[in-house]
């Protein structure tokens, strides 16, 4: 099992029909996901399950991508057009963030003593805070498209149940990733 994880290097995206068909179970495990907790996917007070997959972006880079179009497919439910650019752009720069801030604390930590624990911890805990952090757009556009929402209550709101969603998935695919190789 390899426990190195992702480091941005240039693996094929799309290599084999595997790997195409990886990125499309991804894709409808998060629509429909989204789709069947509608009520909750949502608005000001959202809790997003779906969300714990954004993990697997830590693995392969091709689960990013697949993860940023489902979000896309996924937003088209409730705000529509919007949604599915504000929120896909959002989960892609959250990615982008989370796995560069990742690779510089590994790397800083490493200069200076040996991590004590696997690497890619690190990596969950910077896209834990990326995501949550970057709420701030979604909490932005709801605002913008529903009068009577404020900005700061949402913004809260979202803050909150986002980096509650990904610490539960954090806790629920660190073991997971341990018996199943997720690099592939």
């Amino acid at each position: 099992m390899n426990n190195q994880h992702y480091q941005g290097g240039k693996p094929s995206l799309f290599s084999t029909p595997q790997d195409l068909v990886r990125s499309a179970l991804v894709i409808a495990l998060y629509v429909a996901t989204t789709l069947l907790l509608l009520p909750w996917s949502f608005g000001p007070i959202q809790l997003r399950l779906s969300e714990m997959l954004n993990f697997l972006g830590l693995y392969h880079p091709r689960y990013k991508y697949a993860i940023t179009l489902a979000v896309f497919i996924a937003n088209f439910a409730q705000y529509g057009p919007i949604d599915m650019v504000v929120g896909s752009l959002t989960t892609l720069v959250s990615f982008w963030m989370a796995i560069k801030v990742g690779d510089w604390i590994i790397k800083l930590w490493q200069a200076y003593r040996p991590i004590p624990f696997n690497p890619i911890l690190v990596k969950y805990g910077t896209l834990v805070f990326f995501f949550a952090f970057n709420c701030f757009t979604i909490a932005l556009m709801i605002s913008y498209l529903t009068v009577d929402v404020a900005f700061w209550p949402t913004y809260a709101s979202l803050f909150f149940s986002e980096g509650t969603v990904m610490l539960l998935g954090a806790f629920v695919f660190y073991p997971i990733s341990q018996r199943l190789n997720f690099y592939q």
